[in-house]
């Protein structure tokens, strides 16, 4: 083996031990409502579990109606006994409809990640 073939080699390996944690982003595990769900009821707060710590001043959703519309939500927060849920408080009554969360998390790494989901209020 060459000088050259094995400095390359260990650099392989060295890229291939540190990308796991260069990959690492918060990523959302669970929510309430869930994805997909259809409410009875109005909810009173999006609560959104991650896989990692948050920082809540950089963490936070907008919520939409059908029409795109900006549906009123209280300031992003962690809860004080699990740092990886994102609470945000909805401050008024969702009228029956179809309602679109777009998320956004910054992890205690500050990684900064993106997504949505949509769940309903019955007729």
């Amino acid at each position: 083996m060459s000088k050259k073939t094995t400095m390359a080699a260990i650099m392989m390996i060295a890229v291939g031990l540190f990308s796991g944690a260069a990959n690492a982003h918060p990523e959302p595990r669970s929510a309430e409502p869930a994805a997909g769900a259809v409410m009875t009821t109005s909810p009173t707060q999006i609560r959104i579990t991650f896989n990692e710590n948050l920082i809540p001043k950089f963490s936070g959703i907008e919520l939409k109606d059908q029409t795109g519309k900006m549906i009123a939500t209280g300031k992003a927060a962690t809860d004080p006994a699990n740092k990886k849920q994102l609470v945000v408080p909805v401050e008024v009554q969702l009228p029956p409809g179809d309602y679109k969360v777009e998320w956004h998390a910054v992890s205690d790494d500050t990684h900064r990640v993106t997504g949505s989901y949509s769940f309903s209020v019955a007729r």
